[in-house]
């Protein structure tokens, strides 16, 4: 593998691993919210709000430990690092478009021609990562079997049901 992939793949990492860490400060950000708020009205039914505050974050929770501990494999050269690095990087993409679809339908109005336009970006930007990633270089390094695209394919369509609940 030439010498720009292997530094592409440690970039990749620290990215995996920042965006992984920022997703887990949110999540508990947005807990302290929910929490927050039972605090403040204590007529509301507290196991609810619990159950639909984990319920709404444990897709994200569960990517971002995905997202770092693929880093760290991905660092160390193994082949189940890169086949959770592309993992991750798809589920980033679906998640992206499925909380801007969400955004867009309970709230038109906050999503302006400039918003969806960076986010329209920021598509292009994860998409052309995992190309990146499946490209011949990584095939040859990692030489993935078919259980490993099954793996791949199993882990996103349940990631993916999980974040529609």
């Amino acid at each position: 593998m030439k010498h720009s992939w292997r530094m592409f793949e440690l970039i990749l990492s620290g990215i995996q691993i920042c965006f992984g860490l920022l997703i887990l400060f949110f999540v508990h950000f947005t807990c302290n919210q929910y929490y927050t708020f039972l605090w403040k009205n204590p007529l509301v039914d507290h196991q609810s709000i619990v159950q639909m505050a984990l319920r709404k974050n444990v897709t994200l929770v569960i990517v971002s430990v995905i997202a770092i501990s693929s880093a760290i494999f991905l660092i160390k050269n193994l082949s189940k690092g890169w086949v959770m690095s592309v993992t991750t990087w798809f589920m980033f993409t679906i998640i992206l478009i499925i909380n801007s679809y969400r955004l867009n339908q309970s709230n038109p109005n906050d999503l302006d021609l400039i918003s969806i336009f960076i986010l329209g970006i920021i598509t292009v930007i994860f998409i052309a990562i995992i190309l990146a990633l499946i490209n011949i270089e990584f095939r040859q390094k990692y030489n993935p079997t078919i259980k490993n695209w099954i793996v791949i394919a199993i882990s996103i369509v349940v990631l993916t049901a999980l974040k529609f609940l």
